[in-house]
């Protein structure tokens, strides 16, 4: 971001600012000496900003700059002329303000007199500037120095209006007698006087753009300055940019009337100082302007793509061309089977699109397998596109591009191609909430949107998710958690029978990263299954470990898709259907990093989620609750045990879903304390004590 004008913190510089307006002739003050720290202190102590009157600045600055031109056109002239009586006619056309100022005269010319009849130097004309601008503290500061501008104009003016009616009116030949026109003539040719007052490069010209600039930034105060941060950094840099402009009004006044009293002027350096100096103030209103109309059209294509997919219907295809690109037409893409480039227009026109957003390059095997398999689906229909969206940093970072290309060889559908600056970056943080997992956003041929995340769908249950609609999505929701996210990731085929056919068996899926955990849980289980009583009582359960391979050993990648699996429809669970049925799932979640846990099920029903050294205390305690099996089973008294060793732990429980795209939910309920989870990075419940961590 440019921000050159910021204001800096105060420092002790009025006595450094005063000391300047004292010096002696002998001690010439260097413009550089007139820091921003300086002049910014100063501004602040001596020089309020009230505003409590108004002016119209557009008409204000309109009649500065035909004043300026119209001075330009009949200077030009007379120099050409070379004592010809014709003069210039300004055609009414070139005056092209709508409506006539009202400025305060008095003001105006007591301005007008304090400008001009002052000795050449840096000094006077600081000294000036800012006696003239404490006679202007009711203004905003672009307001004074339009004022000011407006005062030296009106003075500038009369003197070529003088000099231009001279020729052929007798009155405005003696009155530009009186005023000593004609040595305004003589200095013409010279460098100074084009560089100060002729052309569009001169000190006066380039004070018309500052200004010009600075109406431009105070006219965008529609914009929030939240979504235009350039905007509040150009606003803070406005007294100093009028500092300048009037210093840089009040030394070309002094210069004009050295002209015509026939005294030395500005000296050289001065006048070179002055005039780098101003370019070095264009140079950075030009910056903050290119800043913010980038960030104007940032926060109108999000306006317009907000609008297109919650109100609007538009056309797919033009809705992901602006979304890519910000233009009605976006580049083409990248059809990764065939590695050709085809236009959106050609291949998305009356579909619906499946559209993948990626802020990393390290898309998961499980995610492409899991697409690829959709994609296959849908192709059969005919009526959906996958298109890949890749935010990439700017600029790439080394190894961006080979980790690109790895994954479109993987792809079968479009890509966005490599590197593209994808314009509508702030709707799919900020409206679609991407973060670092992938968000999959189905949309129809309208831009309405299907379904806000289909993801978590495509994790569970693949191309079973399609249509990727809410009714589906519901749908899918209804069967059990067991069967849709658990029993996949066991190695044992036959419970899909004993679920569906044997609904009161009871069975007792396990896992955890920590292998003593897991022995000593199942030796203790098993030592329980032989016990005399529950053989008397036809009590059984089955043992089903998770996350183990073909050969029976643990397996990662497999446990890796099965957190997955659970945060996935966790937060479907809750984006859908609310949070009353998601304890069961949330408990599990918080058992992540334990060494180990367990859920114990009866049939289809889930009777409770346990894990870590008090699943393992429970279990060794056997002794203690299995006077209750007769009375509520086995499984009822496990879980009445496990319960009173809870309510006498408490210790936090987390749930964790860190990085996922698109909306997760704010509020959830401890599966333990039944009290509001905390919630930050992650979700955090202390069961009404203070949170330690």
């Amino acid at each position: 971001m440019c921000a050159s004008f910021a204001p800096r913190p105060k420092i002790s510089a009025v006595p450094l600012a005063l000391a300047l307006m004292q010096k002696t002739d002998k001690e010439q003050t260097n413009l550089k000496q007139l820091s921003d720290d300086v002049i910014m202190n100063h501004l602040f102590t001596k020089h309020g900003e009230d505003e409590t009157i108004n002016i119209n600045l557009n008409d204000y600055i309109s009649f500065i700059e035909n004043v300026i031109k119209s001075s330009d056109q009949i200077s030009a002239a007379s120099h050409w002329a070379q004592g010809s009586k014709v003069h210039v006619e300004l055609s009414d056309d070139s005056f092209t303000y709508s409506s006539s100022i009202e400025p305060p005269v008095c003001t105006l010319h007591d301005i007008s007199k304090q400008m001009g009849c002052k000795a050449a130097g840096i000094d006077i004309a600081h000294k000036t500037t800012l006696d003239i601008l404490s006679k202007l503290t009711k203004y905003s500061w672009e307001a004074k120095a339009v004022l000011i501008f407006t005062a030296f104009a009106m003075n500038y003016g009369a003197l070529w209006h003088l000099d231009n009616y001279s020729r052929s009116d007798p009155l405005a030949k003696s009155l530009a007698m009186i005023k000593r026109v004609g040595s305004l003539r003589k200095e013409l040719d010279s460098v100074q006087y084009g560089q100060v007052f002729f052309g569009p490069n001169s000190l006066i010209y380039s004070c018309l753009k500052a200004i010009k600039y600075m109406n431009e930034f105070k006219n965008l105060s529609k914009y929030d300055i939240k979504e235009v941060p350039e905007l509040s950094a150009a606003l803070r840099g406005i007294p100093l940019v009028s500092y300048w402009i009037v210093h840089a009004l009040v030394a070309s006044s002094i210069d004009l009337h050295c002209y015509l009293s026939g005294t030395e002027g500005q000296t050289h350096k001065y006048l070179s100082e002055l005039t780098e100096k101003k370019r070095s103030i264009l140079v950075t209103l030009e910056k903050h302007r290119q800043f913010i109309q980038k960030q104007q059209e940032e926060v109108e294509l999000y306006r317009w793509l907000v609008d297109q997919t919650d109100h609007f219907p538009t056309d797919i295809t033009l809705f992901l061309s602006k979304l890519i690109h910000g233009k009605h037409k976006a580049r083409p893409l990248i059809n990764c089977s065939t590695r050709l480039e085809e236009y959106i227009e050609d291949f998305l026109k009356e579909k619906n699109l499946i559209l993948i957003v990626s802020k990393r390059l390290d898309v998961s095997k499980e995610d492409l397998d899991s697409l690829n398999v959709v994609y296959s689906e849908v192709k059969k229909g005919n009526k959906h596109e996958i298109v890949w969206v890749s935010v990439i940093s700017d600029p790439p970072a080394e190894g961006d591009e080979e980790a690109y290309e790895a994954l479109i060889s993987k792809m079968k559908w479009y890509a966005v191609p490599f590197a593209t600056k994808v314009a509508g970056l702030r709707f799919l943080e900020e409206k679609w909430e991407v973060r670092e997992d992938l968000l999959v956003v189905v949309l129809n041929t309208q831009s309405k949107i299907e379904f806000p995340n289909a993801v978590h769908l495509t994790r569970i249950w693949e191309k079973e998710a399609i249509p990727f609609t809410y009714e589906r999505a519901n749908t899918l929701l209804k069967r059990s958690w067991i069967d849709s996210t658990v029993v996949k990731f066991t190695d044992q085929p036959r419970l899909n029978s004993l679920a569906m056919i044997n609904k009161e068996r009871t069975m007792i899926f396990y896992g955890g990263h920590t292998q003593g955990w897991i022995k000593r849980f199942e030796d203790t289980a098993e030592a329980i299954k032989r016990d005399p009583m529950l053989r008397e009582e036809g009590i059984t359960f089955e043992l089903v470990p998770l996350g183990l391979n073909q050969k029976g050993e643990p397996d990662p990648t497999i446990m890796s898709r099965f957190w997955t699996a659970q945060r996935s429809f966790f937060i479907l669970k809750h984006q859908l259907q609310g949070s009353t049925e998601t304890e069961d799932i949330s408990r599990l979640i918080s058992y992540e990093n334990e060494k180990g846990w367990a859920i114990i099920t009866k049939g289809q029903t889930v009777v409770m989620v346990g894990g870590g050294d008090l699943i393992i205390k429970a279990l060794e305690e056997f002794q203690t609750w299995k006077k209750n099996l007769r009375r509520v089973g086995f499984s009822g008294s496990f879980k009445d045990y496990f319960d009173e060793l809870t309510s006498k732990s408490l210790e936090c429980t987390h749930v964790n879903i860190v990085g996922y795209s698109g909306w997760i939910p704010l509020t959830v309920m401890c599966p333990v304390c039944r009290q509001y989870m905390g919630s930050g990075i992650r979700f955090t419940c202390c069961h009404g004590r203070p949170n330690v961590l």
